[in-house]
């Protein structure tokens, strides 16, 4: 999404930076041929305890990593993410026929908001009902990333968002091969993005804070999951998946992050659910020799930010 200027990358290393209002995300990772990729740092850093500019010029630092590629991904509040119908116009009219359709579909003022676009594998059966996604930032926070990141990193050049990173993780998945659910959990809500051999057809965002009539307390995971509507949820866009894009069906859900939360949904949408389910393990997907130091309390953030609010798609 978005961007800059137009690199080759040749060393394999990417870093990437989510600066948001209590804490910085940084991850740099190195991709190798036939080899896991080789995750070098993945940090939660909150600004009380240093800030954004230092985190970046301390660790993107160096010979090796000095040119590296590194994307800014901007905060949850700052953009909307849509499925369109895609417009009958050529290529280089293609941003500009989006705008005209996201006029009344983002809460924000239009003529302060950056597009951009991506296509969707469309099924011949449904050649008629092309789509496409649509992202549209606030203009502002794009640059303030810019600003921040372009100033002490050489190699600067996309902004990203959460969504497309989460299909990033998603693509490294083994199950990807013939279409795999993850679902990343955060607080009050969980991101679900569908894909198949690194493309994401669905994703879609599900709220927990939600009480639900006729489920008692200790029937929810963690106070307020109720993993029966969760998985009616997600069956809803496993259905859509199918029909939409004529794709065989997919049988395995992978959740994330990897801790008791997660184990216990999984435990419980077993229950409810015939999907084959199993937790996102990095150590499995990753070279591990310089973990990344993180506790229990940090963990989900490297998924989510804590304040995500928008809509689904």
């Amino acid at each position: 999404m978005l961007a800059l200027w137009n690199r080759k990358q040749q060393s394999g290393w990417r870093a990437g930076v989510l600066p948001g209002e209590r804490e910085t995300a940084l991850a740099i990772v190195q991709r190798r041929k036939n080899l896991n990729p080789l995750l070098k740092h993945c940090g939660v850093h909150p600004i009380i305890e240093i800030k954004p500019e230092h985190i970046i010029a301390s660790l993107i630092q160096g010979r090796v990593l000095a040119r590296a590629p590194v994307s800014g991904v901007i905060s949850a509040e700052d953009y909307q993410l849509v499925q369109v119908e895609a417009p009958e116009v050529p290529p280089a009219e293609l941003r500009a026929a989006v705008r005209w359709k996201l006029r009344d579909m983002i809460d924000f003022p239009l003529e302060e908001a950056v597009i951009d676009v991506f296509e969707i594998p469309q099924s011949q059966r449904r050649a008629q009902e092309k789509k496409l996604f649509a992202i549209a930032a606030r203009s502002s926070a794009v640059q303030r990333v810019v600003e921040l990141i372009s100033q002490r990193a050489r190699g600067f050049d996309v902004i990203d968002v959460p969504e497309l990173c989460l299909r990033n993780l998603s693509a490294l998945l083994p199950q990807d091969a013939k279409g795999v659910a993850l679902l990343a959990l955060g607080e009050g809500f969980a991101q679900l993005v569908l894909t198949r051999q690194g493309v994401m057809y669905v994703t879609r965002r599900i709220e927990f804070n939600r009480r639900f009539d006729g489920r008692a307390e200790d029937n929810l995971v963690d106070g307020n999951i109720d993993a029966a509507v969760l998985a009616l949820e997600i069956q809803r866009s496993l259905d859509y998946y199918e029909s939409q894009y004529d794709q065989t069906p997919i049988s395995e859900l992978v959740l994330a992050p990897s801790d008791v939360r997660s184990r216990q949904l999984a435990a419980a949408l077993k229950s409810e659910t015939n999907l084959d389910i199993s937790l996102f393990e990095p150590e499995r997907l990753f070279d591990l020799r310089q973990r990344c130091v993180m506790n229990a309390d940090r963990k989900q953030s490297c998924f989510h930010e804590r304040r995500h609010r928008h809509g689904s798609v």
